[in-house]
C-alpha cells in the first residue's frame, strides 16, 4: 500500500460519484464515502506500517528515522520531475484531518439534491488534492497540487454558495492564482538553477548552498502564496466573503482544511529549503503575525453576521500560527502546530452550528437570533463547547496551542506574547457577544425550535471529542509532531547562532 492511494482513491472516487447517478440514482454519496473511507484505511495501514516496522524512508539522507514511509518514482525524467511523497508525523497528522473532514462533509451533505454528484466530486477532490500538497516533496508537484486545489473550491462557492456567490468565487480565485504566481516562479527558479541534472526534490534541494540574497527572494515568493491560504492581514481580503458566501460544507474545508495547507507550507519548507532567508523574513511575519491577532479579534467585535464574526477570528488565530512559526522555537513551533489542529475542529465546528441555524430560520444576523437554550439545548451545549475553545479555555487543544505559542513568545519577545495575549482578552467580547444574544438572549425575529438532529450531532461530537481529548491528552499529538518541529528548529538554529 503506497502513499498514492490516499491521493488517488480521494479522485478517482470523486470521479466515478460524478458519474455514478447515470447507473444508479443516489449512489454518488455512497461512492464518495467509500472512497474517503478507503483512503483513511489506506492512511491507517501506512501509518501502522511506519511506526511498527520502521521508516521505510532511507533514501532520505540523515532523516530516516523521523520519516513514516516514502515513495518514489519517475514521472517526466527528462524534465527531472518524479513522483515523491513523503510522510512524517506532521504530515500524517493533516491526513488524519483532511480525509476525517471529507468524510463528515459527505456525511452533512446526504441531503443535497442540487447537483448532487458533483458536490461530492468536488468535496472527493478536495480531499484529494490537500493530500497531495500535505504529501509532495518535488517541488512541481507541489504546486500542481497547490493549484489544483483551488478549482474543487471555487466550484462549491461558485454553485452551491449564497448571495454574491459568483462574484465571491471569483475574488477567491484570483487572489490564491496570483499568490500562486509567486509560488511557480519561485519552484521554476530552484529546478532550472542546479548544478547537476534539472530536479525539483525537495531534499535536493535543501541539501545545495543557496545564496542568503537569492533565498530571501525565493521564499518571498513561497511565503506570499502560503500567507494567501492562511491567511494573514493585508493578504486576507478574499477570506470573510468566501466563508460568507460559502455553503456550510464549504466553509468547514475552507476553515478545517484549505487555510491548514498554507500553515502547512510555512511550517515545511522555509526552515528546510531557506534557513537564511528564514531568518531574515521571519520577524517581518511576526509583526505581520501581531497584527493580524489584534486585527482579526477586533474586527470579529463588529461583525453581526455569525458566520462573518467566525472567519474573523479565524485570521486571528492562523495569525497566531504564523507567529508561532516565526518565532523559531520549539515552544512556539509546537504551539502552531497544536492550533492548526485545533483551529481546524473548533471552526469546522461553529461553522456547521451556525449552517444548521441558517437552514431553520433563514438568517445569521446575531441580532435577530435567541433562546437557543430554551428551544435547542443541544445546541446550546455544543456552542458553549466550541466557543470556549475559541476563547482558549483551559481544557481544550486551543488553550495548550496558544499557551505553547505564547511561552514561545516571551523566549523571542515578551512584546509579541503580550500582543498574543491581548488578542486572547479581545475575544472574550466577540465570543460572549455572540454566545449571550444567540444562546441566552430573548427570542427575536428568527426563534431556532428544531434541535439538532442526530445527522449534524454525529459530525459535532466527532469534533467535540478531538478538541477535548487532545485538549486533555495532548502527548500523542505532539509525539508525532516533534520530529516535525525538531527538524524545522534546528534548521534555524543552525544558521542564527
Amino acid at each position: 500500500m503506497t502513499l498514492g492511494a490516499i491521493i488517488l482513491l480521494p479522485f478517482f472516487g470523486g470521479l466515478v460519484a460524478l458519474f455514478a447517478n447515470l447507473i444508479w440514482p443516489r449512489t454518488d454519496r455512497w461512492v464518495a464515502l467509500a472512497s474517503l473511507v478507503l483512503g483513511m484505511a489506506a492512511l491507517i495501514f501506512v501509518t501502522a506500517q511506519g511506526v511498527l516496522t520502521g521508516s521505510s524512508a532511507a533514501g532520505i539522507e540523515g532523516e530516516a528515522g523521523r520519516w513514516l514511509a516514502l515513495h518514489r518514482s519517475d514521472w517526466a525524467p527528462a524534465l527531472g520531475v518524479q513522483i515523491l511523497l513523503a510522510m512524517d508525523g506532521l504530515s500524517g497528522v493533516l491526513l488524519f484531518l483532511s480525509l476525517g473532514l471529507g468524510i463528515l462533509t459527505v456525511i452533512l451533505s446526504w441531503n443535497e439534491t442540487e447537483k448532487s454528484a458533483l458536490l461530492m466530486a468536488a468535496l472527493c477532490w478536495t480531499v484529494a488534492t490537500s493530500n497531495g500538497v500535505f504529501l509532495a516533496f518535488d517541488l512541481l508537484v507541489f504546486a500542481f497540487f497547490w493549484e489544483l486545489m483551488m478549482v474543487p473550491a471555487f466550484l462549491m462557492i461558485a454553485i452551491w454558495g449564497h448571495g454574491t456567490r459568483e462574484a465571491t468565487a471569483i475574488k477567491f480565485l484570483i487572489f490564491n492564482t496570483i499568490a500562486g504566481l509567486g509560488l511557480l516562479a519561485a519552484v521554476f527558479y530552484l529546478g532550472s538553477t542546479s548544478e547537476g541534472p534539472v530536479t525539483f526534490d525537495a531534499f535536493v534541494i535543501a541539501a545545495r548552498d543557496i545564496d542568503p540574497t537569492v533565498q530571501v527572494w525565493v521564499l518571498a515568493g513561497f511565503a506570499l502564496a502560503f500567507m494567501v491560504k492562511l491567511p494573514v492581514p493585508p493578504f486576507h481580503a478574499w477570506l470573510p466573503d468566501a466563508h460568507t458566501q460559502a455553503p456550510t460544507v464549504g466553509s468547514i474545508l475552507l476553515a478545517g482544511l484549505l487555510l491548514k495547507t498554507g500553515a502547512y507550507g510555512l511550517f515545511r519548507f522555509p526552515a528546510m529549503l531557506f534557513p537564511d532567508g528564514f531568518a531574515v523574513l521571519a520577524p517581518y511575519g511576526l509583526i505581520l503575525g501581531a497584527f493580524g491577532t489584534i486585527y482579526g479579534a477586533l474586527v470579529a467585535c463588529g461583525q453581526t453576521d455569525a458566520k462573518r464574526l467566525v472567519a474573523y477570528t479565524s485570521v486571528a488565530h492562523m495569525s497566531v500560527v504564523l507567529m508561532g512559526i516565526c518565532g523559531g522555537v520549539h515552544f512556539s513551533m509546537m504551539g502552531a502546530g497544536i492550533v492548526m489542529v485545533a483551529h481546524a475542529f473548533s471552526a469546522s465546528a461553529l461553522f456547521l452550528l451556525i449552517g444548521a441555524i441558517y437552514d431553520r430560520v433563514g438568517t445569521r444576523d446575531i441580532r435577530q437570533l435567541g433562546g437557543l437554550q430554551r428551544n435547542a439545548p443541544r445546541f446550546a451545549a455544543t456552542f458553549a463547547l466550541f466557543f470556549s475553545a475559541t476563547l482558549a479555555m483551559p481544557g481544550t487543544a486551543n488553550f495548550l496551542g496558544e499557551a505553547l505559542v505564547i511561552t514561545g513568545m516571551f523566549q523571542v519577545n515578551w512584546v509579541y506574547a503580550s500582543i498574543t495575549l491581548i488578542s486572547l482578552v479581545i475575544s472574550v467580547v466577540y465570543a460572549t457577544r455572540l454566545f449571550q444574544r444567540v444562546v441566552f438572549g430573548a427570542s427575536r425575529k428568527a426563534e431556532v425550535k428544531q434541535d439538532l438532529t442526530w445527522r449534524e450531532l454525529g459530525p459535532i461530537l466527532v469534533l467535540g471529542t478531538g478538541t477535548l481529548f487532545f485538549g486533555l491528552l495532548p502527548q500523542g499529538l505532539m509525539v508525532a509532531l516533534d520530529p516535525a518541529v525538531n527538524a524545522a528548529v534546528g534548521a534555524i538554529q543552525a544558521v542564527t547562532k
